[in-house]
């Protein structure tokens, strides 16, 4: 079978065989059980063991994705779904022919490779060549590095996508060899002036980014969207993050909505103690309505617990600014007279003397005849001469002031925290 090959080097002592190229990137693994969804691969410290005595067999972070070849043309811009391969199945496996100088020199886990106690150095060391096998990666992304190893940056791309600039990110995390990134990476990163607001693959990329070529502002930024967006434990998407990292995210995450929680809770039991309402009716309507409004979210009954899977801090924030406050009316009277005057002397005529007269003789004329005589006449000369109804008012009656801390966002993470962790 003839496979393609690509000359980086033509005098070089190393072929790469790339197998399997243009695997999937970024995706997620569904038999991956919610626990294991927050943990990406750890990145393989320099000088840590290179595994099976091959650099990336075996080895590959879960879904590293490639599509394409590289453009020959240095003002090609890359665009992903036209750049994807269209190779035939039995066609997935490149050869590349680079440099054994440049690749130790760039890359430590190279250097390890041909210089260790590995078959592929052994090799190098008896015949002045050797092949390395690679799995998985996307071959124009790995070839973009390849190329700036070799100071060919004419030939590589001025634009790319996020997509494609994740690739790249992920295999030079991979090999150890960010440095020879660092011309490129302010004109990248410069060109992609989208923002993600959803909870997607692409906010994803972007903490991947941002998190990979050390990007403060972006960082912080991103990790904010996701922690407020995320419904559950955070999924890495097979990208290498260390865990620390995820792991901070996850537990910033449960801590604000625990919060959220606590204080409706909190409130909820401090109107059914008498810590909050300005009167019985108060305290009794609010803790009633609160009740109601928790209970059809669901908060109530289970409480819910970490991870809160299903719960996103944004909704919930969302869902809380939607409380419906309830409303209720007071009699307010205008003569103090007139109010002495209702319940002395006219409450003794009516227990004693129109009492009688009502359950005996006059029952049913208040049904027929007085009870429209109420409605009109005596409702109206409450209405206007003993007093009017008024709608109850006081700092803990609404919902609104009562929650107006609440932010729909989570505080991004301060990049530098991770820097010397």
């Amino acid at each position: 079978m003839n496979h393609p090959i690509h000359i980086i080097d033509p005098d070089g002592e190393v072929i790469i065989v790339l197998q399997n190229a243009n695997s999937p990137f970024a995706h997620t693994a569904e038999h991956m059980i919610p626990e294991k969804l927050s943990h990406g691969l750890k990145q393989a410290a320099p000088g840590d063991a290179v595994p099976k005595g091959t650099v990336p067999e075996g080895t590959v972070p879960e879904g590293t994705v490639p599509e394409g070849t590289i453009p020959e043309d240095a003002a090609f811009e890359h665009t992903a779904v036209e750049n994807q391969m269209s190779e035939p199945m039995d066609r997935r496996e490149f050869l590349i022919q680079v440099s054994a100088k440049h690749m130790m020199f760039a890359s430590s886990v190279f250097k390890k490779t041909l210089t260790g106690s590995w078959k592929e150095s052994e090799l190098y060391l008896k015949k002045g060549s050797v092949e390395v096998t690679a799995d998985g990666w996307d071959s124009e992304a790995l070839l973009i590095i390849l190329r700036a190893i070799h100071c060919q940056y004419n030939q590589i791309p001025k634009k790319v996508t996020l997509e494609m600039l994740a690739k790249i990110s992920v295999i030079a995390d991979y090999y150890d060899c960010k440095d020879v990134l660092y011309i490129m990476t302010d004109i990248w990163i410069g060109s992609l002036d989208e923002k993600v607001t959803t909870c997607s693959r692409d906010l994803m990329l972007w903490l991947w980014v941002s998190w990979f070529f050390k990007r403060p502002t972006r960082f912080k930024e991103v990790t904010s969207t996701v922690m407020s967006l995320a419904d559950g434990l955070i999924d890495v998407r097979g990208l290498p993050f260390p865990d620390r990292v995820i792991g901070s995210m996850d537990k910033s995450r449960q801590e604000a909505i625990e919060n959220v929680i606590l204080l409706l809770y909190e409130t909820r039991e401090a109107f059914l103690s008498g810590n909050r309402g300005c009167e019985f009716e108060c305290k009794s309507i609010m803790y009633g309505a609160l009740t109601m409004q928790i209970r059809s979210r669901p908060l109530l009954s289970p409480r819910p617990a970490p991870p809160f899977l299903g719960i996103s801090h944004e909704n919930l924030i969302q869902a809380v600014s939607s409380f419906r406050s309830p409303y209720w009316y007071k009699p307010s009277f205008t003569s103090s007279k007139r109010g002495q005057a209702y319940g002395h002397e006219f409450g003794q005529a009516y227990d004693h003397e129109f009492g009688q007269a009502y359950d005996h003789e006059f029952g049913q004329a208040y049904d027929h005849e007085f009870g429209q005589a109420y409605d009109h006449e005596f409702g109206q000369a409450y209405g206007h001469e003993l007093g009017q109804a008024y709608a109850h008012e006081c700092s803990d009656s609404k919902f609104a002031p009562l929650f107006a801390s609440l932010n729909c966002s989570i505080e991004g993470l301060e990049l530098e925290k991770f820097s010397n962790s």
